[in-house]
């Protein structure tokens, strides 16, 4: 600026910035108090804003007390909370129950014989241990099933042997068949129970000569319903059959619970009467044995010629009735297993077939060793096998009429020319022949002489002098099959989580294979039949199919020969990993519940434990006996809890494994009479599907019932109505700020004197204060639930009151509250709604036009600023021009003096 330093003028000497913004200053008066009412008009906006968010809090606690579930949500306590642990979710209805803790579940630990050192000494011999949670042959039935499904009552019963002792023995704990045989013979009586085929046999081993008893205690009628309530003169009694099938039981209950394999879509057997007719029968359909039975005797082409029936001992039979001169057979069609699997698959003898489908109490089905039925496999056929002790004994004996392992057993062990005795060997999961003649003699001898059982059961050897034991390791008891749920295939039991697999045949195609619907991906079965179909619609030579060691399933190559057959993720799945089937082999891939560890003749104990950690099925210590010598031993403990998790291992070396703790599942008792209650089990201490609506964890074993209350949750409505009065006083706060005065400051609330805050109060107040129209309700008012105002205007709970009529008429605050168009609640959100509704609400208006008068002031402010801005700019402008003008005069005058001096020179 010419002539101007920091505003002050040289010429002149004028400080031109303060005149100017003295004149400006004077101008802007007007515009300071434009903005001070635009000010007052936002201040008065923002605390109707803050008003809002109080009456928004306000109507969310309203609108809690209208919700059905604040008033319906329910509380499960315990009476025993040692013993249980329960919640209630929102599936729970209102009830009490008892329950006792009977047992908590516990991991499966093992014990192996004692070694020389932790990590010094191998153990000298290249072994494999196998680890598997499933094949033993003892498969012993629960006591729901037995009696047609009726189950058995469960108490004490009385056992009184041939001496006179007399013993009650308590089976109220007990859920299986082997469980009653177990405590029986714990008994201090000299009474051993067993079981045979579908019956009980009570023996009593004194000398006694007295009569062997067994009755009821207390009126109950556990004996009667397990078919020994019997009495006497003699050593032993066979008891009634308590289990047999019916028409009723499941397909999925058969064979073993290996159930039937259909061919969906096509028959599945050919039923040939001896009059040459004929017809085909699917069994799609079939969900019983029952379907099964009507679905032949019904078939529109039968017309009475074949007769299927269940007989009395639980066997399917099939009559024919046309006298024909043929032969009476039943054939498998288009590769369906279901004929073999109900034991049909068979020329009748004398018109009529018969089908064996059961195991009986405690045994399995020759046909499921073996991995089972398989399309293609051997078919196995009891017929005879020469039996030749170490003394020279022998006998042929005959199995032709043997379906089940027990049979095959007793048939050995019933044959006095030999001196040989059968069981189940140690690990449960095959057969023991035992030469019980002299020590030394000739060699045992076991062959097939028709058929092929020895071969079957691994049992066909001639054993040199010196060998007096058979064992056949492992018969593969078919025991993962069609049905086998994914929801605990994979490893310890866990769910198998839903994807897609990629699978290469050994030509090099490849396909995809969808498995991550839920609704259509259940099952072993459905996995096996995505897996084929998806093959089929590729041309891929892929066939899956159940394994041929009973546990699990293989994808096995149909052809090609230049891959190995290949399986792999999909967009980082894990499904093929959890299925077990992720990698590559020559012929297949084998999904198994198997577990093999390989050990080297090098390996130490050490050695050895850390490879069972490294299984993931089970975890390995190493602890010291304390004994002088070989006092290293390997504790293993299973990674599942429960029954399920039990370890059966089994290794050509001789560890010496022993149980030190069983596996068992929890369990617990629903209701407090023995007799009339029932048990449940769980392979953890968790019981959330016991009963609906309740997660119950089991703490401890309980000495009596615990009783868990399921009841309306009094304490979540107490918090609801207290939210509800805490946020109408928030509500009062607020208003008290905002319309408040402070004589010391004379400072008022923005909302001082505005007529809105009377008018919503009033509302309010009229409302909380109002006896409802709620028709035939005993509640009409705030007031009779103890909520009343106090001298500060605010609201105050008696809560003895409230206690009171919660107690006395829950459901009747509920209708207070939630009436249709009447209930408080409801009226509430309406009044509020009307207030702060963001298109119609009272307060919406007011804002508006508090906006719309602050958005006006503030334009015209900011346009008048502009204006004096360009004022301002004019008059700097003008004063730096006379500071020109006067700075040139200045010059001029200057050059004047200068002329006038030198004149008068």
């Amino acid at each position: 600026m010419s002539g101007i330093s920091s505003g002050v003028g040289l010429a002149t000497g004028l400080n031109i910035n303060e005149i100017v913004d003295a004149i400006i200053g004077v101008q802007k008066n007007a515009l300071v108090k434009l903005s001070s009412r635009a000010q007052a008009f936002e201040a008065t906006e923002g605390g109707i804003k803050t008003l809002e968010a109080n009456l928004l809090t306000l109507k969310t606690a309203t609108q809690k007390l209208n919700l059905k579930s604040t008033f319906e949500t329910l509380k499960a306590t315990s009476s025993d909370t040692q013993q249980f642990s329960v919640a209630a979710n929102s599936t729970a209805t209102a009830a009490t129950y008892q329950l006792q803790g009977l047992q908590t579940a516990t991991n499966h630990q093992v014990i192996s014989k004692g070694f020389a050192d932790t990590d010094t000494t191998p153990i000298g011999t290249a072994t494999t241990i196998t680890i598997s949670n499933g094949g033993e042959l003892n498969q012993p039935r629960l006591l729901e099933e037995l009696n047609n499904g009726a189950g058995v009552q469960r108490g004490s019963i009385r056992i009184t042997d041939r001496d006179g002792q007399t013993e009650i023995v308590d089976l109220s704990k007990t859920l299986t068949i082997d469980d009653v045989v177990n405590q029986i013979n714990q008994s201090a009586t000299s009474v051993v129970a067993s079981i045979q085929n579908d019956h009980l046999v009570i023996s009593d081993t004194s000398s006694g000569s007295g009569t062997l008893k067994i009755s009821e205690v207390a009126g109950g009628k556990t004996a009667a319903d397990l078919g020994i309530l019997k009495s006497v003169v003699g050593p032993s009694f066979d008891g009634d059959s308590v289990y047999r099938i019916t028409e009723e039981f499941k397909l999925s209950q058969i064979n073993d619970g290996n159930g039937i394999t259909t061919v969906s879509g096509l028959d599945d057997f050919q039923i040939l009467a001896s009059d040459g007719s004929t017809f085909d029968v699917n069994l799609d359909t079939a969900q019983s044995v029952g379907d099964v039975v009507d679905l032949i005797n019904n078939h529109a082409s039968n017309g009475g010629n074949i007769t299927a029936a269940v007989s009395s001992n639980g066997q399917l039979t099939l009559t024919d009735n046309t006298g024909g001169a043929g032969s009476f057979t039943v054939s498998a069609l288009n590769g369906s297993l279901a004929a073999r699997e109900l034991d049909i698959e068979t020329t009748g003898t004398g018109g009529v077939i018969t089908g064996t489908l059961s195991g009986g109490l405690n045994s399995v089905l020759l046909r499921n060793l073996n991995g089972g039925v398989q399309s293609g496999g051997p078919v196995l056929n009891a017929g005879s096998v020469y039996f030749e002790d170490g003394a020279g004994g022998n006998a042929t004996i005959d199995f032709s009429s043997a379906k089940t392992l027990d049979e095959v057993i007793d048939l050995i062990n019933g044959n006095g020319s030999i001196q040989i005795e059968a069981s189940l060997n140690q690990a449960g999961t095959g057969i023991s022949i035992k030469d019980t003649s002299a020590a030394s003699g000739t060699a045992i001898e076991i062959q097939d002489v028709s058929g092929n059982l020895a071969s079957t059961l691994k049992i066909d050897t001639l054993l040199a002098d010196n060998k007096h034991t058979v064992d056949s390791g492992s018969l593969d008891l078919r025991y993962i099959n069609q049905n086998t749920s994914l929801s605990t295939y994979g490893k310890n039991g866990t769910e198998i989580p839903s994807g897609s697999v990629r699978i290469i045949d050994r030509d090099g195609t490849s396909f995809v294979v969808d498995l991550s619907d839920p609704e259509t991906t259940k099952t072993i079965g459905d996995v096996l039949t995505k897996i084929n179909d998806a093959a089929g619609t590729a041309g891929a030579q892929i066939n899956a199919r159940l394994n041929d060691t009973g546990d699990g399933f293989i994808v096995e190559s149909t052809g090609g020969s230049s891959f190995d057959v290949k399986i792999e993720e999909v967009s980082g799945g894990s499904v093929a990993a959890s299925l077990g089937i992720l990698g590559s082999g020559t012929t297949g891939v084998t999904s198994r519940q198997t577990t093999e560890i390989s050990i080297e003749a090098t390996d130490t104990l050490a050695d050895i434990a850390e490879k069972f950690n490294a299984s993931g099925v089970a975890s390995a210590t190493i602890i010291d006996d304390g004994t002088a010598f070989n006092s290293s031993r390997l504790s293993i403990t299973s990674s599942r809890s429960g029954a399920g998790g039990e370890l059966i291992l089994e290794s050509d070396y001789d560890f010496g494994f022993s149980t030190s703790v069983e596996a068992k599942d929890a369990l617990i008792r629903i209701g407090s009479n023995p007799q009339t209650s029932f048990l449940l089990t769980s392979s953890t201490n968790s019981f959330d599907d016991a009963i609906t609506g309740l997660e119950i964890d089991l703490l401890s074993v309980g000495d009596g019932p615990s009783t868990i209350n399921v009841a309306r949750d009094t304490s979540g409505i107490k918090t609801t109505i207290k939210s509800f009065v805490n946020s109408y006083n928030s509500f009062v706060d607020a208003t008290d700020s905002l319309t408040g005065f402070d004589p010391e400051t004379n400072q008022r609330g923005v909302l001082n004197g505005n007529s809105l805050i009377f008018n919503i109060t009033s509302r309010l107040e009229g409302l909380l204060t109002k006896k409802l129209s709620v028709s035939n309700n005993s509640i009409k008012s705030l007031s009779e639930l103890g909520i009343v105002f106090n001298s500060s205007g605010k609201l105050q709970l008696k809560e003895s009151t409230l206690d009171q009529k919660l107690a006395d008429d829950p459901t009747a605050i509920t209708e207070f509250f939630q009436q249709e168009d009447h209930g408080f609640a409801v009226v509430m959100d309406e009044v509020i709604t009307s207030m702060t509704d963001p298109f119609t609400g009272t307060l919406k208006a007011q804002t508006d036009s508090l906006q719309a008068s602050a958005l006006s002031l503030n334009t015209r402010v900011a346009e008048l600023n502009e204006i004096l801005e360009a004022r301002r700019q004019r008059l700097i402008e003008q004063f730096t021009l006379q500071e020109t003008i006067v700075n040139q005069l200045n010059s001029q005058q200057t050059a004047l003096n200068r002329l006038n001096a030198s004149s008068d020179k």
